[in-house]
């Protein structure tokens, strides 16, 4: 689709979503959807479900339902947006939610295209199964935080294998149908259908509230498979007698723990059995205490090798590694002065001091402190990973590895996907934000700005598929990787030679990322938020609190953008060419970013009707343009642009905030 082609579906678009618009307009507007490629069509979906649950135009309904008969991609779009964007209603069991629910269903299982699909039976159990499958891996999202920090990798490749033998049973147990070879997901272009899971490349990322992993997976495209299916050797496994549980849950609708009641019982057992064996360890301290004090570090409670013995003959050999204890760094960071800090922030919110002395207390109790340096002590990198570098193992470099030992791997539409399963999250306001990025992206990408955008597929009012970004590692896993570094000792360190490369592309990712934290109010930019890509990037990522609200209901973080002295630092202070070239490109930037004002505010307004996300309920349309600062000249502006770079410098609600998060959850700042 070209430029203009693009303009003028936005445009028709904009007009839509109007209180009193016209019939023919919406006509119009739907005429010119249809002459979209799959990967056009595909963006604008997820919008017109929403537009659709709040205008309820029954063209609008038709042409989704239509689309679900067009493509079973498009269906889980349309199947899972709804199911999303109707949550209130469900809870009212509104009967107009029921029905258009039986219609999408019915669109897909009996108007296919029968040189796509042969029996509506077996179209509608495929769905069921693609369903299954994809609750299965946000459940276990969920039940991840039950399980043992020292047990959770171990746990979820046990589960993903499970996964990926039930794909297998799943081309068994369906032959003759080619859709049956694996599960098809609403990625982009045609290599779309999953058909194995590398389970040696999962890894779960233990925040406070939640337990998000990385699955990585290989897919392709379905009518490929079917002309290659003759030729193609399939892995031969023994499929044991849990193989297919995977698929074949009875998962309710909504998300429940009571679907994986089996596991979280075996679960409660190993807690059980887990507190019994610490019981007799202290015992066993107590009745055998070393005799000399250096001793206990050496020590090793006979327990402990019994049952490092046992898990062994429990788990299968290729799961050795998984065992190995990571080397613990020591923290000889020097313990915030809390008290200070929270009586700084109270003079600045006096309307807050309840809510601070709350908090205030509860930074206070030790057990809490214990707590959050044990887990900072678990989540710290090894020894191992230290000597190799943060970066060693390139992304593009894994995925031909991969590849070359796949059965799959000859397919010219195979593709190896890294993915964040998200279970128990909301992701409609974070899919929204990423439109806008998108939209970024493509304006500043065009002055020599960078920005990352990655897709989001929702899959349930609580729970959702993202893009994961490869070559990447959170600022604050880099610092625990290199402790005691600066931000510019840790970029010499990693890039070396390519230091001065990896410093611009740090400027111009950082210019960006500082005019969206600006212009749409992104907060919580700790640096767990933060990543750094291995040409020196950085990446902005979770956008829970963007607009008008911020974590706790007040605002830390009450500089324009975040430009620590460790920033400026890295690039070379605020008299060097490099700053200099830094606040240029800001204004650069903002001069393109107000051109495309109307885009952004487009994407705002059709969210903002009738919606529940909490970004916008005090949303101001006219606040948020005034940021954009439409009245001033070019001269005007750089002086604007020169006074928001003042006020961020080294602030100190930013060091506030950066701190608070240290205490609390253990991110280094």
């Amino acid at each position: 689709m070209n430029q203009s082609n693009q303009i003028s579906i936005d445009e028709s678009f904009r007009k839509i979503i109007c209180k009193d618009v016209q019939e023919s307009t919406l006509m119009e507007f739907l005429e010119r959807l249809n002459q979209l490629n799959y990967d056009e069509t595909s963006k604008y979906l997820s919008g017109l479900v929403y537009l659709f649950t709040r205008k309820r135009w029954p063209q609008l309904g038709e042409y989704l339902l239509k689309m679900c008969a067009e493509h079973i991609a498009f269906y889980e779009i349309i199947k899972w947006s709804y199911e999303a964007y109707t949550y209130k209603e469900r809870q009212k069991a509104e009967n107009s939610v029921a029905v258009f629910d039986q219609k999408i269903e019915e669109a897909m299982v009996n108007q296919i295209s029968e040189n796509q699909f042969q029996e509506k039976e077996s179209r509608s159990n495929y769905v069921n199964s693609i369903q299954r499958f994809v609750t299965c891996l946000t459940v276990l999202s969920l039940h991840l935080k039950n399980v043992p920090l020292n047990e959770r990798q171990l746990y979820l490749r046990r589960n993903l294998i499970k996964g990926n033998r039930a794909l297998e049973s799943f081309r068994r147990n369906n032959p003759g149908i080619k859709y049956c070879k694996g599960i098809i997901l609403p990625f982009k272009g045609r290599s779309q259908m999953v058909v194995r899971i590398i389970d040696t490349e999962a890894q779960s990322f233990n925040t406070k509230k939640r337990v998000p992993y990385k699955l990585v997976v290989e897919t392709v495209d379905m009518d490929e498979y079917e002309e290659r299916e003759q030729q193609l050797v399939t892995l031969q496994k023994q499929l044991s007698i849990d193989s297919q549980a995977f698929l074949e849950f009875d998962v309710m609708h909504q998300f429940d723990y009571t679907v994986f009641e089996d596991f979280l019982q075996e679960n409660k057992d190993k807690l059980a059995r887990q507190q019994i064996i610490n019981q007799n360890k202290k015992r066993f301290d107590q009745q055998f205490p070393p005799l000399k004090k250096e001793l206990i570090i050496r020590r090793r409670s006979c327990i402990d090798q019994i049952q490092s013995y046992t898990n062994k003959q429990l788990y299968e050999k290729d799961f050795k590694d998984l065992f190995k204890q990571e080397d613990k760094l020591k923290h000889s960071d020097k313990e915030l002065d809390n008290i200070t800090f929270l009586d700084q922030i109270a003079n600045e919110y006096p309307n807050k001091k309840g809510t601070i002395e709350k908090i205030q207390k509860q930074l206070n109790d030790s057990k809490i402190i214990i707590q959050q340096q044990e887990i900072q002590q678990l989540q710290s990198p090894s020894q191992n990973d230290l000597k190799n570098g943060p970066f060693s193992e390139q992304w593009e470099d894994k995925r031909q590895i991969i590849q070359s030992n796949s059965p799959y791997g000859q397919f010219k539409s195979y593709n190896l996907r890294s993915l964040l399963i998200k279970g128990g999250d909301d992701l409609r306001q974070e899919q929204m934000m990423m439109q806008i990025i998108k939209v970024s992206e493509d304006i500043l990408t065009q002055v020599g700005l960078y920005v990352k955008s990655y897709d989001i597929i929702i899959t349930s009012v609580d729970s959702g598929i993202l893009e994961f970004c490869n070559d990447t590692m959170s600022m604050d896993q880099l610092k625990k990787s290199m402790p005691s570094m600066t931000l510019k000792e840790i970029y010499n360190s990693i890039f070396g030679d390519n230091f001065e490369e990896a410093q611009l592309n740090f400027i111009l990712s950082l210019t960006s990322y500082s005019l969206l934290q600006y212009l749409f109010q992104i907060k919580d930019r700790h640096n767990g938020n933060i990543l750094i890509d291995n040409q020196g990037h950085i990446i902005h990522i979770d956008f829970g609190f963007i607009l008008t609200i911020a974590p706790g209901g007040f605002k830390f973080e009450s500089a324009p953008f975040k430009l620590t002295k460790e920033y400026i630092e890295l690039l070379d202070g605020q008299e060097s060419c490099m700053f200099q070239l830094f606040k240029s490109k800001l204004l650069l930037g903002y001069l393109e970013l107000r051109k495309n004002v109307d885009k952004f505010a487009f994407i705002l307004e059709a969210m903002k009707i009738d919606n529940e996300l909490p970004c916008l309920e005090k949303f101001d349309m006219k606040v948020f343009k005034d940021r954009f600062k439409l009245e001033l000249n070019e001269q005007q502006l750089e002086e604007h642009v020169h006074k928001l770079v003042t006020q961020s410098a080294n602030n100190k609600y930013t060091k506030y905030y950066d701190d608070f998060q240290k205490l609390t959850n253990g991110i280094i700042p």
